[in-house]
């Protein structure tokens, strides 16, 4: 199975952390080109999230169609591509306030942006986890002769 989905995801979940350095940079130095880094961050997190949704949806079809979940995970798969969704949503709100914040040079902006930005983060970072959940705790994506030499392992 060729899994597109998980390199994608890795840039979401870290590029925001690199953005907050730069905001809270930004916020204890006063030089705007740490805004400005904070704001290319989001940006290119924001287009990586693109990748990462549709490589899932393509990932997640391929699952279902292979059979390689179980069926308590099914569910969980659900859930995890609808909150890819609002993982986005939060990462485009992120990124325009971000921008307004370095357009109208708004310090009060400035701040929100941290916190959106850690929003951000913790979204992602759950997101992260229902992820890591449905490979290790419900097999998605693990093929099956993987699971059954893992259980001859075992067995010896």
């Amino acid at each position: 199975m060729n899994v597109l989905h998980p390199p994608f995801v890795h840039f979401v979940i870290a590029l925001p952390l690199a953005a907050l350095f730069a905001q809270l940079t930004y916020l204890g130095t006063g030089n705007i080109t740490y805004s400005k880094a904070a704001i290319r961050i989001m940006a290119f997190a924001l287009l990586t999230s693109f990748f990462a949704v549709f490589s899932g949806i393509i990932d997640a079809q391929e699952v279902i169609r292979s059979h390689a979940i179980l069926e308590s995970g099914l569910s969980i798969l659900n859930s995890h591509k609808i909150f890819g969704f609002i993982v986005v949503a939060i990462l485009l709100i992120t990124t325009i306030v971000k921008w307004f914040a370095i357009a109208k040079s708004s310090l009060s902006l400035e701040k929100f942006s941290v916190a959106l930005i850690i929003l951000t983060i913790a979204t992602s970072l759950y997101q992260g986890k229902q992820g890591g959940s449905l490979v290790y705790e419900h097999a998605a994506g693990v093929s099956k002769q993987a699971i059954e030499g893992r259980s001859m392992q075992k067995g010896k």
